[in-house]
Parts: structure tokens; sequence; C-alpha cells
């Protein structure tokens, strides 16, 4: 008696034992670099006993896309987020699967109230100031006053119910909601040069503020917030962020850009301003050296 024995899929992953997922594959050039095969994925059946040709010609498929000269095999595009159902049989032996294809809308809040779900920076910090996204001034030790710019990325999945899917088979830890940063910081009018300022597109991802288990409602977080450098005089700040979505090291978003700029002098912030988008970084400090 012949049987369907396995289905396996290309350019996808099983995330248990009736679901795979693979990410869309973005027509043209990718915008993140990413080194995973492209194309559409390839459903295959195999059977037993044999695993043969003349098996394979008995295989009723339900689902996906026929493959001229094999009949064991059907293919599925991945150009579009959404679910494809795959059944394979012959007689009453059956198996059948669900291919997810998966890709995120990744947004920066930079106003309004955080979301429920995400984390506050200001729990636990010496000083908290307001619990929503946007720029203000704290308290500093040292300086007076700071500035600081609150914000929360979130990714919405798509399609609706993958990420129901994935924390339910204990995958959403996969998910990283990524970070990177190129920033020029100046302090008593001087450049402030660090690992995180004057470099080009640094990574900046942070963990611990990151919300992972709400990927079961389709949305991930990630909260941040810039602040100045410490200084005696002057100092000054200017941020640019690009944020974007992984899920098991491969990029399943696009970029999301917002930016970050503030001053400081005389104990006072004199600029405080997040949004969305990039500004030109300055090659010479605003505030002259003393």
């Amino acid at each position: 008696m012949v049987t369907i024995s396995k289905l396996t899929v290309t350019n996808a992953k099983p995330i248990d034992a009736s679901n795979w997922l693979t990410v869309r594959d973005v027509f043209g050039p990718r915008e993140i670099p990413d080194s995973s095969p492209r194309g559409d994925c390839i459903l295959q059946a195999d059977t037993s006993p044999r695993n043969i040709a003349t098996e394979w010609s008995q295989i009723a498929w339900s689902g996906g896309e026929p493959i001229a000269g094999k009949p064991n095999q059907r293919r599925v595009k991945r150009q579009a987020t959404g679910t494809t159902t795959i059944t394979a049989s012959i007689g009453t032996s059956s198996q059948k699967l669900v291919l997810w294809t998966m890709w995120a809308d990744v947004s920066v809040l930079t106003k309004g109230p955080r979301p429920a779900q995400a984390k506050p920076w200001s729990e636990g910090v010496p000083f908290p100031g307001p619990d929503q996204c946007g720029a203000f001034e704290v308290q500093s030790f040292s300086m007076g006053k700071n500035a600081r710019g609150q914000v929360v990325a979130v990714a919405k999945l798509q399609p609706r119910g993958v990420g129901r899917i994935i924390v339910a088979a204990g995958k959403h830890s996969l998910f990283r909601i990524r970070r990177q940063l190129t920033a020029h910081d100046y302090v008593n009018g001087a450049p402030n040069k660090h690992k995180k300022s004057f470099g080009v597109w640094v990574d900046d991802t942070l963990l611990e503020m990151q919300v992972q288990t709400s990927a079961a409602s389709d949305e991930l977080y990630d909260t941040d917030a810039p602040d100045l450098p410490v200084a005696t005089l002057t100092a000054e700040t200017y941020n640019n962020f690009r944020q974007w979505l992984d899920w098991d090291g491969q990029p399943c978003s696009n970029f999301a850009y917002w930016y970050f700029q503030a001053r400081w002098k005389d104990q006072q912030v004199t600029l405080k301003e997040v949004g969305q988008g990039s500004i030109t970084l300055p090659q010479q400090a605003f505030y002259k050296k003393p």
C-alpha cells in the first residue's frame, strides 16, 4: 500500500507539526541585506514504501501550484503575505500543512501614549519623567536638567494570526526588533567620540526593552529613550536611528527611521526634539569651545 510519508518545504521553517513559516520575498532588491535564498517555496511529498515516480503519480493534491514533470511537488509563491493550506493524498493516506508567508510593518511612535504592553523606560530609573512618547526634560545628578526622547517601535505582523502560531510553539523568542544609529555627540564644544558616536549605523539593539510575548496579538514592541551626554559646560547630541524586525536572523520588514536631537547649556536644556524620519547631522558643535 502506497502512503504519504512526509511533507517538506524549501525556503521555509517548521513551526510545529502542521505549520511552516516563510518570510515574504519582497519584489526587487532587498532594502535590508539578507543572505537567505530567494524564490518560491517548493513543497515536496515523500511516499512509502519506495518514494519513486510510479508512487508520486498517484498523489492527489489540494493547494499550491503544480510543477511540470514533478508530480510529488507543489509551488507556493511568497511575494505576498498570507496562508496556503496544502494537502497530499493517496487513497486514505493523507498529510496536510499550512504555510504562513509572514511580513511586518514597523513604525516608531514619537508622540502620544505608550502602548500598554510596551515596557516603560522610566521604570526603576532615578529620574523617571513622563511615561509617554516624546521629548521632555528630566532631572540630572550633575547637569541640573537633561533631555530624553522616549519612543516605542511597533512591529505589526501579517497575516493575522501568525503570531499566535509562533507563540504557541514557543518560538517567539526568535524575534528581534533591531536598532542601529548614526550619531554625532559634542561635549564642551568638541566631538565626543565613543563606540556609538561618529560611527555609521552602529548596533544599538537592547533586548531588555523588547516585548516578544505580545506576538500572540500580532504586535511586538521595543522602547528606547536616548538622552544627552554628560558635560560640564555644553552638551549636544544628534542621532538618526533605523529599526526593523528579524525572525530567526532573517529580516522580515523594511526600515523605520526616527531621530533625536538635543542641546544643553548652563544647566538648562535648550533643544529637545524626537520625530520620525532623519535629520542632517552637523559636522561641528553648535556651541563653541569656551
